[in-house]
């Protein structure tokens, strides 16, 4: 992107990317730099100290607890683990869970989500389609609609078929304000349920590659042998140890919540003034329709990158979405004023 604008990458402001915008917390970059010299150790691989951190913040078994590089690795090998007959997603969707399902060898099938119902995900509809040994994918909120599904009535569907695996991706879930009633899955601990969370997103570390699943103890196991020896480096294990124990963490994530759902709401009004359908999510994103008179998503962020420097994500290669989407991030109240500004100015 940085190529095709004529900038410097640090110059761009990314839309595209879906990030905290306050940054790292200060307690994971001084335990960044303080750890430089462990560099010439290998790391542990089982990465006690941070899976001992996850389980208390989460309040579960730290043996429950599987950390990978990224929530990513996790995603890519799980059909593998389960030995998925089938995996179920539902259109749009993450990508990669589509794409770690090819790679395996594993039947896809999707499940359409509709506009005109705003997305939602239709449980009993998904329930019909289900067969003994399958996988299934839901996003918690879901990736790129932002939309959550009722934690109540997930919880009952994943217990009524436990002959299906249920992957649920919290990626996004501490973005979600405690207002709205969504209740994490980790809890559960459902026997055919596996959680997989990410530490990047929510605290600016996406470059460390940092994330984890939450299932039984015994698939935890079982999952942990079959990936790579040192899956986590050191300095990933050391910053996420740091800033799940940092007493400060609640007052961050209340900041963080707190400018999500404000410039969210903030957006969603001046985005709609312009006459793009904004999909009412949760997350720290927002999946947008442009209209039919306006350009297409990839014209229009073409236009945003090439005259402002700002990318967005353009949401055609999503199944169920067509060229007249495009997703972006929430951010700043400058940030956002200067995309709406050159948005404007383009539509």
């Amino acid at each position: 992107m940085a190529c095709r604008s004529g900038r410097a990458a640090d110059a761009l402001l990314d839309f595209s990317a879906n990030i905290n915008p306050l940054g790292m917390p200060a307690t994971a970059k001084a335990a960044l730099i303080a750890a430089i010299d462990t560099l010439g150790h290998y790391p542990d691989p089982a990465c006690t100290e941070l899976r001992a951190a996850i389980g208390a913040h989460l309040q579960i078994a730290a043996e429950r607890v599987l950390v990978g590089n990224g929530a990513e690795q996790l995603i890519w090998w799980l059909p593998r683990l389960l030995a998925a007959q089938r995996v179920l997603v539902t259109a749009p969707a993450y990508l990669d869970y589509g794409r770690a399902a090819e790679v395996w060898g594993r039947p896809l099938v999707s499940m359409p989500l509709r506009p005109e119902e705003g997305f939602a995900l239709d449980l009993e509809r998904l329930s019909a389609q289900l067969c003994a040994g399958d996988l299934v994918w839901i996003g918690q909120p879901n990736n790129p609609t932002g939309c959550l599904v009722d934690p109540w009535a997930l919880r009952a569907i994943v217990c009524r078929h436990p002959q299906v695996d249920w992957a649920i991706d919290e990626a996004f879930i501490d973005f979600v304000d405690a207002v709205n009633g969504v209740e994490s899955a980790v809890r559960w601990e459902l026997p055919n349920l596996i959680v997989i969370r990410s530490i990047t997103k929510f605290y600016a570390l996406a470059g460390l590659r940092l994330g984890y699943a939450v299932l039984t103890s015994e698939r935890a196991a079982a999952f942990a042998r079959l990936l790579p020896e040192w899956s986590v480096n050191s300095l990933a294990a050391v910053a996420g140890t740091a800033l799940l124990n940092d007493p400060a963490l609640p007052d961050f994530a209340r900041r963080t919540r707190d400018l999500i759902r404000n410039e969210r709401r903030r957006l969603s009004a001046a985005l709609r003034g312009l006459g793009l359908e904004v999909i009412d999510g949760m997350a720290n994103y927002l999946l947008l329709r442009l209209p039919v008179r306006a350009p297409t998503a990839a014209d229009l962020a073409s236009g945003l990158l090439g005259l402002d420097g700002i990318a967005v994500r353009v949401c055609h290669n999503y199944e169920g979405l067509d060229a007249r989407y495009l997703r972006i991030a929430v951010r700043t109240e400058r940030d956002n004023r200067r995309l709406l500004d050159a948005m404007t100015r383009l539509l």
